[in-house]
């Protein structure tokens, strides 16, 4: 059940008087929710409090799993509180510090965890006000550098060297894809409505044109524009890592370049052209890949967001959710499909 809006608010004010500023007179102030996320809630707000005789005011984010988010079975936040805290102590990465991680549900009826809030606005890149941001930040050496650096940085940091362990049990290079495709393949199962030739197509070519491995590295799994702050004609947050991992570097690149992520412009990302940022990557990296692995990752992608739109679907009609956009995002489906269709040569 959602707490009511007061109710909720006092309850995240006790909690961080009592466990992040540790002082018992604050005040909460300039709480917001924007528009409820597909798998987690986020609360924005303000914590003011007196120190030394001086006012002190600090902002804050609040993520909080939604029970009934799309593919939300099992879902854990403390892997990304565990990724944030580590790239936030040890890289210059752009990423907000956090503070606190809370796996007793009792408290804001779910697991949360706190962290900064970093400065900066974040587009809708298919937006009105997106597509006329992006167009501008196109032209920006800042901007479109940086997003291909911050993907250079996070996919060449040695996370071994200090220590870090993402999980009891990380994955072996040479079997990662084949339980990245087991996930989609299970995933499918659970939520499809009967058996479809093009996706039950796309599965088995998956299965049967998978690339060489490669040494896996810190991947984001979400790397897009819409997924990042601006300000000052720079990029000043990378945000959304729930689904970070220990992965293959490659799922990051062909995801930058996915259609979904760019639809009718001929950027990927609405950023850069394609060849320019794979070629620039690929200088700053020194990672290889091939034209054929990028295209391998884009069907597995597409696959991925065929299954948005079929879980949005399957909790719409089978669950009986009343979340109006869940029924928007299984219209896509037909979309998505036709999509993958075509990166098959349909």
């Amino acid at each position: 059940m959602a707490l009511e809006t007061d109710d909720l608010q006092a309850k995240l004010s006790d909690y961080i008087a009592k466990h992040i500023v540790k002082r018992k007179e604050i005040e909460l102030t300039d709480f917001s929710q924007p528009s409820g996320g597909w798998s987690d809630e986020t609360f924005m707000f303000t914590i003011c409090w007196e120190e030394n005789n001086q006012k002190k005011t600090k902002d804050f984010v609040v993520r909080k799993v939604k029970k009934d988010g799309l593919m939300a079975k099992n879902k854990n936040l403390f892997p990304q509180y565990k990724m944030l805290a580590m790239l936030s102590e040890n890289t210059s990465l752009p990423v907000p510090k956090v503070y606190s991680y809370e796996k007793d549900e009792s408290v804001l009826n779910g697991e949360f965890f706190v962290m900064e809030k970093l400065e900066g606005k974040s587009y809708v890149p298919w937006s009105k006000e997106g597509r006329k941001f992006f167009a501008e930040a196109a032209k920006s050496k800042n901007i479109t550098g940086e997003f291909v650096r911050y993907l250079v940085d996070l996919h060449t940091f040695d996370y071994k060297s200090i220590g870090f362990e993402p999980s009891a049990n990380e994955p072996d290079f040479i079997t990662y894809l084949d339980e990245k495709i087991k996930d989609l393949e299970d995933r499918y199962l659970a939520y499809k409505f009967y058996d479809d030739p093009v996706i039950t197509d796309a599965m088995e070519w998956l299965k049967h044109n998978k690339p060489n491995p490669v040494p896996l590295s810190i991947i984001h799994n979400d790397y897009r524009t819409g997924n990042l702050l601006y300000k000052d004609d720079h990029i000043s947050g990378i945000l959304d890592w729930e689904a970070a991992e220990i992965g293959d570097p490659r799922m990051d690149l062909a995801y930058v370049c996915a259609k979904p992520n760019r639809m009718d412009s001929p950027l990927v990302c609405y950023l850069l052209e394609r060849d320019r940022f794979l070629s620039s990557y690929r200088e700053q990296s020194n990672i290889d890949f091939t034209d054929e692995d990028i295209y391998y990752y884009e069907v597995y992608h597409q696959f991925r967001f065929l299954l948005i739109s079929l879980s949005a679907a399957h909790a719409f009609v089978r669950e009986m959710s009343t979340d109006l956009r869940m029924s928007r995002q299984g219209y896509r489906l037909t979309l998505m499909k036709n999509m993958l269709a075509e990166l098959l040569g349909y």
